[in-house]
């Protein structure tokens, strides 16, 4: 060989390897982010980049992660790596009579991959914030497996370590259904008796009436008890008290309530409003309460 052809061959080897030199400064320079996630990010990538440098001895690779290291060290946003950026990337012209690289001309793997791209990338925006590191290294696990299939290299790949049963985007918890409303307290009317008296006077009309036009405003349960003082026999104040209570019922029956709405008992002398000793009339104990439920 003439000594200027080889001279011109050794020129183009040296212009090649300068070319494909692995420079980790691309990842330096100062970091003015704060952001968690992203300087994860950038550690992770600067790693594989070294990774890719010195074992693998593939500066071209290299060079590409050294630059998302630095991107990401000044806040930059770095999308999820796209296999086509790695297509592109190391998809060049064989060398030195190695073929030309075509790992994502498989349209399924292509479609493989770009399908966990856009599942990754809502997860790591979901998740970022509350689990930088774990997130960050999702990602750099899956430009590693873009790099390695880009490659052909697929042994490799499924060393990466990507976990896509991490990428669960966890969802809020459902709200607490809201606490049934207590039930209503029942609406009480008092109507007060005469001494040993069941009649209605025009003041226990009106209370009844009262009565009457609350209960008739949906549907409702009456309840109707009777009691007596404690002056008289024991036995007769129970039957007073139920003639009061059965009064008052017809009473509301009259004002438009239906009957069959209408519960009725006595109570005798057994619950007064305002305790007293036995034989002692006390004119509040001489009632009908009439609950509205």
């Amino acid at each position: 060989m003439r000594l200027h052809q080889l001279a011109s061959r050794l020129g183009l080897i040296l212009l090649l390897a300068g070319c494909a030199v692995a420079d980790p400064n691309l990842a330096a320079g100062p970091r003015t982010t704060t952001d968690r996630f992203l300087l994860a990010l950038s550690d992770a990538y600067k790693a594989l980049g070294d990774k890719e440098a010195n074992t693998q001895n593939d500066s071209l690779s290299a060079n590409i992660l050294y630059e998302k290291a630095g991107m990401a060290a000044r806040g930059q946003n770095v999308p999820v790596g796209d296999p086509m950026e790695w297509d592109a990337k190391r998809g060049h012209p064989g060398m030195w009579g190695k073929p030309r690289v075509t790992g994502f001309e498989d349209r399924a793997l292509l479609a493989q991959a770009r399908d966990q791209r856009a599942k990754l990338s809502a997860w790591i925006e979901a998740t970022k914030a509350r689990d930088p590191a774990t997130t960050a290294a999702q990602q750099v696990a899956f430009e590693c497996w873009l790099e390695q299939i880009s490659e052909d290299h697929f042994e490799d790949a499924v060393l990466c370590g990507v976990n896509p049963s991490l990428w669960v985007i966890a969802q809020a918890p459902a709200p607490a259904p809201a606490p049934a409303p207590a039930p209503a307290a029942p609406k009480t009317f008092l109507v007060f008796f005469d001494f040993d008296k069941s009649d209605i006077t025009p003041e226990a009309s009106r209370i009844i009436k009262q009565a009457a036009d609350e209960a008739k405003k949906g549907n409702v349960r009456v309840v109707v008890t009777g009691h007596a003082d404690r002056a008289g026999a024991t036995d007769y104040n129970q039957r007073l008290s139920e003639r009061r209570a059965t009064a008052v019922r017809a009473g509301l029956v009259r004002e438009g309530v239906a009957g069959g709405s209408i519960q009725i008992m006595g109570r005798g002398e057994s619950e007064n409003l305002v305790p007293t000793a036995d034989g002692v009339r006390e004119p509040r104990n001489r009632r009908v309460e009439i609950a509205i439920r």
